[in-house]
């Protein structure tokens, strides 16, 4: 059994890790379907990309309901929206990597953070009226 950040994969332990280990890398502009079974499991997980930096700018959220007839653990929800943070960088996340690893520092600090991928109205890097 493989663990996906929490998440059991029976009989599927080949596409989870970083790439040339467990899988090549998905090419620029190529696609990639990743089929897995869930089974005898619930609730709200993350992904996120294993290749240097893009785990910065490729992730989402995972969301498995309950089977149909089958009661949720607590009271149902009357109203359901997925938050995901990040973090955004006025410059190519890879190039941060690089300095980093040049310098021997931590990575610069991010020019924003993000809520499902918007970083609010605050930062110049916004849409006009976002919120």
């Amino acid at each position: 059994m493989n663990l996906l950040h929490g998440l059991r994969q029976l009989r599927n332990p080949w596409a989870d890790g970083p790439e040339y280990i467990t899988q090549c890398p998905i090419q620029p502009g190529a696609t990639y379907t990743y089929r897995f079974t869930i089974q005898d499991q619930e609730g709200t997980l993350w992904w996120h990309a294993h290749s240097r930096w893009l785990r910065a700018t490729v992730y989402g959220a995972l969301i498995i309901y309950p089977k149909l007839g089958s009661p949720y653990p607590f009271s149902m929800p009357k109203r359901e929206a997925p938050l995901l943070l990040g973090e955004w960088f006025d410059r190519n996340p890879l190039d941060v990597q690089k300095l980093a690893a040049f310098t021997g520092g931590a990575p610069n600090a991010s020019d924003a953070y993000t809520i499902n991928g918007q970083p609010g109205d605050l930062y110049r890097c916004s849409k006009q009226g976002l919120l």
